[in-house]
């Protein structure tokens, strides 16, 4: 069976937070500053695209 759009916008809302994690985790163990700058980036990103899935989600819900 086949997921509706809410359905795909939920999985990468999961998706997204489970990624937000495994990069907390990464900067509890990264040692050169550079590669931490790297990973904070992307975690900035990641918590942006969280935001703006979530928003997405709850317009979905209202249909």
């Amino acid at each position: 069976m086949h997921q509706n759009a809410r359905g795909y916008v939920q999985d990468s809302f999961q998706s997204l937070q489970e990624a937000k994690h495994c990069l907390e985790e990464a900067l509890q163990t990264v040692e050169k500053d550079f590669n931490r700058a790297r990973i904070e980036q992307s975690l900035y990103a990641i918590e942006q695209a969280i935001q703006r899935s979530d928003y997405t989600v709850h317009i979905l819900e209202q249909d």
